[in-house]
Order: C-alpha cells, then sequence, then structure tokens
C-alpha cells in the first residue's frame, strides 16, 4: 500500500468517524429535546391541576362558611354539609325529636315544586326510618305543618328568601375576595398540593416555588428558590377571581437537566460507549496502517543499509581472492601479507556486522544473559579510545578523554559495556565534520558514574532525537550511504544501558554537535530505570545553570 491510498484511507476513516459522531450527538441532542417538552408539558398540565384543585378546595370553604349560620343545631332538624373532592353533598336530612312523636305533612295543590333530597325520618319511640323520601312543596298554601306541634307553619316564602341569601353572599364572597394569598391559601397547604400533585405524574426532582403579584413581588416563598430564574414555569393563581388582586404561581426545578438526561437511561449510556468504541476501533485501525506504512519503510531501509554494508567487505574479499587466483600475476608481486590482511579485516568486519543483527534478535526474544562481573569503566574507557585514536587522527582531529570519576568500579558485563562505549564514538567519528574534535567524560554520582561522549558533528534535530533509539532507524539522508550502519548501534546501546539498569539520553543541535550522557549504576546502588532517568535530568539542570 503506497502512502497515497493511506492517505485517502486515513480521510475515509476520519470523514466516517466525525460523521459517526456528528449524527449521534444529533441523535442524543433530539431526544433530550423530546423529554425535555415531554417534561415541560407534564409540569404545565400539573400546575393547572394543582391550580384548579386550590379554587376548588376554596369554593368549598366558602360554602360551609356560609351556609354555617343556616344549619345551627334545632329543634327541627340538622343539615350536615359534606366535603368530597368532585363536589358537594349533603347528607340524608336527619330530624331530631325529643318527646313525642312528630310527623312532617306536604299539602299537594296548585303549581309544586318536586326536590328530591335524601333524608331519615327518625322517631325516638319506634325507631322507624323512612329514606328517599319525595316531599312536595306547592306554592299556594307553602307551609309545612305538624299537627301534634306547637309550632305554628312555617312559611315557604322566608326559606326561599333565606336560600336566596345564601347563594348570593357565596357567588358575593367567591367574586370579590377580601382576604389576603395566605389566608387563602397557605404555604404549607400549597407545597404540600404540589408535591402531591408531581408524585402522582412520576415527577420526583426536588422543586422550589413562589407565589407572587402582578408586579413581580414575592408573596412567599420556599427556602432556595432562585426569583428571575429563566426556566421557571408560572401561571395564575385563582383564575377566575373576577375583583381580585391577580397572583401568580412560580415553580422551577434546580435538578431539572440531571432528571432529563437520567430518564434517558440506559439507550443514553449505552449510545454514548457504542459510539466511543467505535472511534477508538477507527483510530486504532488507521494507527496500526500508518505504523506498519512505517515499520515497512524502516524495513526497506534496513534492506539497503544492510546490503550496501554487506555487499563492501564481500567484494573486497571477492577482489582480494580474485587476485590470487590470477595466474597473469607472478607470486612475488601478489603481496600475500596485504592481501591477507585485507581480507582478515573485511571478514571480521562482515562478522561483526552479523553479530549485530544477531544480538538484536536476541534482545527481541529476551534471551540474553549476562556474564557480569566487577569492572573498572576506566580501563574499558581508555581501551576504547586507544583503539579510536589512529582513525580520529587518520580524519585531522582530536579524540581527548577526561576521567574525573573517583570511584569507576561498576558490576557489568564487560564485553557490552565495552560495546556500548564504542558505538557511541563511532557514532560521533561517522557524523563529525572534516576536522572531529571528540571528547570522552566520566564523572561520580552519589548513585554510580556519569559517562558523556561529546562532538562536534553535525547534529541531530529535535524531531530525530525522539527516534534515533529505534530499532533499525536512522537520520534520514536520502539513498546516500556515506555513513554506514544498519540503524542498530544506538538501539543496542539504549538496551544494553537499561538492561544493566541504566538509563541513556541526548542532547543535541544542528551544526553546533551532540552529547550523549550514560548513567550507569553500581551493584550496591543499582536503581530502576525511571530512577536513573530522574537522575540524568537533575544532571542536566545543574548543567544548563551553570552553562
Amino acid at each position: 500500500m503506497n502512502r497515497s491510498h493511506i492517505w485517502i484511507l486515513t480521510v475515509i476513516i476520519s470523514l466516517t468517524s466525525v460523521a459517526l459522531v456528528i449524527l449521534q450527538m444529533l441523535w442524543i441532542r433530539n431526544s433530550y429535546q423530546m423529554k425535555e417538552e415531554e417534561f415541560d408539558r407534564l409540569v404545565i398540565n400539573t400546575l393547572e391541576r394543582i391550580i384548579d384543585e386550590v379554587e376548588r378546595q376554596e369554593t368549598v370553604s366558602q360554602i360551609y362558611d356560609e351556609a354555617t349560620p343556616f344549619i345551627s343545631d334545632k329543634e327541627s332538624g340538622n343539615m350536615i354539609v359534606a366535603y368530597s373532592r368532585n363536589e358537594v353533598e349533603k347528607t340524608p336530612w336527619s330530624i331530631k325529636l325529643e318527646q313525642r312523636k312528630r310527623e312532617v305533612l306536604v299539602f299537594d295543590e296548585a303549581d309544586s315544586l318536586f326536590i328530591t333530597p335524601n333524608f331519615d325520618l327518625i322517631t325516638r319511640n319506634s325507631k322507624k326510618y323512612v329514606t328517599n323520601a319525595k316531599p312536595l312543596v306547592t306554592n299556594n298554601k307553602k307551609k309545612i305543618f305538624n299537627p301534634s306541634s306547637e309550632y305554628g307553619l312555617i312559611p315557604l316564602s322566608k326559606r326561599l328568601t333565606q336560600k336566596t341569601v345564601f347563594v348570593e353572599n357565596i357567588v358575593k364572597k367567591l367574586i370579590r375576595v377580601e382576604s389576603t394569598i395566605d389566608e387563602r391559601i397557605s404555604k404549607e397547604q400549597l407545597d404540600s398540593l404540589i408535591h402531591q400533585e408531581l408524585q402522582k405524574k412520576g415527577v420526583t426532582t426536588p422543586y422550589e416555588f413562589a407565589v407572587s403579584d402582578s408586579k413581580g413581588g414575592i408573596i412567599y416563598q420556599s427556602s432556595r428558590y432562585l426569583p428571575g430564574n429563566a426556566q421557571q414555569f408560572t401561571d395564575l393563581l385563582f383564575p377566575n377571581d373576577v375583583l381580585s388582586p391577580k397572583y401568580y404561581l412560580n415553580v422551577f426545578f434546580p435538578g431539572r437537566k440531571h432528571f432529563i438526561i437520567s430518564s434517558l437511561g440506559i439507550i443514553l449510556g449505552a449510545t454514548i460507549i457504542l459510539t466511543l468504541i467505535i472511534i477508538f476501533a477507527f483510530s486504532a485501525t488507521l494507527y496500526i496502517i500508518i505504523h506498519q506504512k512505517r515499520l515497512s519503510e524502516i524495513k526497506n531501509d534496513f534492506v539497503s543499509n544492510m546490503t550496501h554494508e554487506l555487499k563492501t567487505p564481500i567484494s573486497t574479499i571477492s577482489l582480494a581472492a580474485q587476485m590470487l587466483m590470477d595466474d597473469s600475476l607472478p607470486p612475488e608481486k601478489k603481496n600475500y601479507p596485504y592481501i591477507s590482511k585485507v581480507v582478515w579485516e573485511e571478514s571480521r568486519r562482515l562478522g561483526f556486522q552479523v553479530e549485530r543483527v544477531l544480538q538484536m534478535a536476541i534482545f527481541d526474544k529476551g534471551k540474553l544473559k549476562l556474564k557480569t562481573k566487577s569492572v573498572d569503566f576506566h580501563m574499558v574507557a581508555k581501551k576504547v579510545v586507544d583503539n579510536f585514536s589512529l582513525q580520529v587522527a587518520n580524519h585531522n582531529g582530536i579524540l581527548r578523554r577526561n576521567f574525573d570519576a573517583t570511584n569507576p568500579i561498576i558490576i557489568a558485563d564487560e564485553v557490552h559495556i565495552t560495546n556500548i562505549l564504542a558505538n557511541l564514538v563511532e557514532n560521533a567519528l561517522k557524523y563529525s565534520g572534516a576536522k572531529p574534535e571528540i571528547l570522552v567524560t566520566t564523572t561520580d554520582h552519589t548513585q554510580g558514574i556519569l559517562v558523556s561522549v561529546i562532538d562536534n558533528g553535525i547534529g541531530i534535530s529535535k524531531e530525530n532525537q525522539k527516534r534515533i533509539f529505534e530499532q533499525f532507524y536512522r537520520v534520514p539522508t536520502g539513498n546516500v550511504h556515506n555513513v554506514k550502519g544498519f540503524g542498530l548501534g544506538l538501539s543496542y546501546v539504549k538496551k544494553m544501558v537499561e538492561i544493566h539498569g541504566g538509563s541513556i539520553s541526548v542532547e543535541s543541535e544542528l551544526g553546533i554537535g551532540t552529547k550523549f550522557t550514560i548513567f550507569l549504576p553500581r551493584e550496591s546502588d543499582r536503581v530502576n530505570s525511571e530512577e536513573s532517568t530522574s537522575i540524568l535530568k537533575k544532571v542536566y539542570k545543574r548543567w544548563t545553570q551553570t552553562a
């Protein structure tokens, strides 16, 4: 898969992921809006029921208060007014008797008005009950008569007059209310009614309420009510009042959004989780594709470099063999000692390159075993510096050492410690200019020894500094092989340093040079990789401040 195909696939996956997220967000928003509208309708209907209930309660209270003078306990009987939620009912008439049996006579003459009260006629002596009687009230003689009573006839017109006054007083009180709002409905009664109606509708979220006048002034309110809240519900209290001041019931819900979101429940949570899973899967797929593409490029670079590195010694050995096999040259001109030396050096170089590749394979499998012992690092460093001194001199350069560590003894594998330092010095020589200047230093640390290799080479960019320790990675120089190697040197150095419990870091500027610093702990003071990295950061900070 070439780079253009990867970019096309990346764009498709990215657009698909974005479209999926947008669709899910739109669906969630629409679901939330629908739940919000449903909640608002439910609250508005509940407020209407609350206001209707408040008015019904007040109407019943007015009727009861007005009827009290007319239903006081008399010898002729008692009227009892009972209230239920939906309507006002009269209990059956009861006739209270004292000494003698009494009767109620109704004259059936002239125009008449039928009424159907449900009453009981009770006699003390015989305990006779008469129910569902239908007396006839006439308009001519209009008298209710008890022949054995000492009382005379009671005019029906008087009762009708009293009835008229009774009704007029009730209507007058309902039209012109003179009581204050807190006398008509108290804060506690209103709170109880709101709570009861909301519970019936399944609205369990906390609420706050207030009663205000037409100018917005608060008459009374709940403890946490916030005036002027934009999300409050307002409705007219006592909407059927004609001449009375206007009052408003205001209700708002502090946890309204949370209640609506929670009502979406499992569907919302499952949608979010599935969306995140799909986005993660798309991102992981894209990352794997890009990563595989990068590995493919690294592999191709490695094969190219390996072919070049192996081809050079093989070609040299092949040329030497041809010279030895050439019969046209006399034996004295074949220069056997020189050819033998060339073959030996090139074969050694070839073996070293193959060994390095094999070592990295062993590292990846985790089968490497160190042969640790007490090592004088100064002795190892001196040997490496001496080996490279001639090569540096051939490049008109200088290789210096500055061993300031007073305790250079460490527990390590001498072969690998030697290879670590040799790789760093070799890289410093490879990437230096016409006159390389290389410095190898050692300094003491409370937990080990610090080793630095400093050069005046071409430097490494910030971007490449993050990847130079990756396996097979080389700083891009195009298809130019003036610098030999597989891209395994620094990867090998980092892994071996970490196996010894140390750490490595790099500081570099393009065109100025590079500084590699290694921290190697002593066996008695062995620390983990995180601690050694922290030590290097502190050292760099101190060097920066003193620079």
